[in-house]
């Protein structure tokens, strides 16, 4: 199954309740158009091809060839224009094994139309099949007769023997029923034959399926919103790290895994030392914490110095990045340690500023080199790149950006201009992470805007406590 198919097919499968009800609505209309539907009848008439010289199986042949015709479309048009044909009824032709005969059946809603539609139709076919024949016929006997006309036109002699010969040719040529149609079997008596709920069943059920089909594949390519991987590459144009479940009961395993391959793809694209990773959304998410500290805690297990740096500036927490890049505080100060020895942080601190003053390239260059003095990777909550100008900052002192999607609620234009804004300032991005998070994380959020300054003995509320 090539990509395309299995996009196609996902789109069809995640619309699988819309697909289902349209093939159910559409085996009903069909069950209840063939309940409803009146008996129809059918008569009959048979007619064979005899040719004296030619074998039956030749014969056999030409009887095919002439049901094909009776057949066509253009013909049977003509044939319901003809005078004397019944309204409402509808014909067919048909063979049998590889024998001469011919049958013409003719379906009507009532025995009497029925039976008087087949009389008509193989009269007016035989005649015409027959008159064409005829018609060459003549033209073969006026070939015969063409030189003895001309003999006779100039007042030439014909010998008795020579008229005897040619009156001879003439009539083997009258004689010649070669091709064509005679009449077998008159019109039978009209066999009633009762509505079928099966055909209709089959017919409007499959189309109803095709339509579902159709409507899932079209809601899919018009949806505004990601939800799949393939729609973060098709639409976002963003290669999809992993799509990471939704942090409930039966999926926390998959979760889990998904997360780790998120956490494995970092490892391999990222320096082994002085690394450091931005991780951003095009808009708020949760998803970015969750994605951040995961790369953080599992790289940490792994044997590796991480820092991981709450660098949105807009959410201001106790000491961290904003006395840095001021200058009012010493790394070592405001390094947190956690439950994992190799795993610290820092918060976002307050810049008593706004954030895009204060986080400039230089400033944040010069910080990146403190921590890389630390840390052997250096993870960063960026704030979002569509919001947030500094974000664009972030990305480009940094080796490797992840973009982070929220299942179904990120739309796919916003996806695609943080895409392209992180690209408009050279930084480099991995991937995007499509990720189901839940409404309520039973925390309270960040303030946005500091009220005040805060002070170096607030409480602080860190992802690790949401966690706990």
């Amino acid at each position: 199954m090539n990509n395309a198919t299995r996009v196609h097919v996902n789109r069809v499968w995640r619309q699988k309740w819309l697909v289902l009800v349209c093939t159910v609505l559409g085996s009903a209309l069909g069950f209840y158009l063939a309940h409803g539907a009146e008996p129809a009848y059918t008569s009959r008439v048979a007619l064979t091809v005899g040719s004296p010289n030619r074998a039956p199986e030749q014969d056999a042949v030409l009887s095919v060839g002439y049901a094909q015709y009776f057949q066509d479309p253009a013909y049977q048009s003509k044939l319901q224009e003809t005078e004397g044909i019944p309204d409402g009824a509808s014909f067919a032709a048909r063979t049998v094994a590889s024998s001469p005969i011919l049958y013409l059946e003719a379906t009507a809603a009532s025995p009497q139309t029925a039976q008087a539609a087949a009389t008509k139709a193989g009269t007016v076919f035989r005649d015409e099949i027959n008159a064409q024949l005829r018609a060459a016929q003549d033209a073969a006997i006026a070939a015969v007769r063409k030189p003895f006309d001309e003999v006779a036109a100039a007042n030439g002699f014909v010998s008795e023997v020579s008229l005897t010969q040619m009156q001879d040719q003439i009539n083997r040529i009258n004689a010649d029923t070669s091709n064509k149609l005679i009449d077998l079997q008159p019109a039978s008596e009209a066999v009633r034959k009762e509505p079928s709920w099966i055909p209709a069943l089959l017919t409007y059920g499959i189309s109803g399926l095709l339509l579902g089909c159709l409507l899932a594949v079209a809601i899919g390519v018009g949806a505004r919103r990601l939800r799949t991987a393939d729609d973060v590459e098709a639409k976002a144009d963003v290669a999809a790290l992993a799509v990471v479940p939704a942090a409930s009961g039966k999926d926390a395993a998959a979760r889990d895994r998904a997360l780790k391959q998120v956490v494995t793809a970092v490892g391999l694209a990222a320096p082994v030392t002085e690394a450091a990773v931005v991780v951003t959304a095009p808009g708020d998410s949760d998803g970015v914490r969750i994605v951040a500290r995961a790369i953080a805690e599992e790289r940490a297990r792994q044997g590796v110095r991480v820092i991981l740096v709450h660098a949105d500036l807009r959410r201001p927490h106790g000491t961290g990045v904003g006395e840095l890049l001021a200058g009012r505080a010493e790394i070592d100060a405001v390094l947190t340690p956690t439950r994992m020895g190799n795993l610290r942080e820092v918060l976002p601190g307050s810049t008593g500023e706004d954030p895009f003053t204060a986080l400039s390239k230089e400033r944040f260059t010069r910080l990146l080199t403190l921590l890389h003095g630390r840390a052997d990777l250096v993870v960063i909550i960026a704030p979002p790149v569509l919001d947030a100008v500094e974000a664009q900052v972030l990305a480009a002192a940094s080796a490797l950006t992840v973009l982070v999607f929220d299942r179904g609620v990120t739309k796919a234009g916003d996806a695609r201009r943080a895409e392209r804004v992180l690209a408009a300032v050279d930084a480099k991005v991995l991937g995007a992470v499509l990720i189901s998070v839940e409404e309520s994380t039973g925390a309270e959020p960040a303030p946005r805007a500091p009220a005040r300054t805060p002070r170096h003995d607030d409480t602080v509320v860190t992802a690790a406590r949401r966690t706990e």
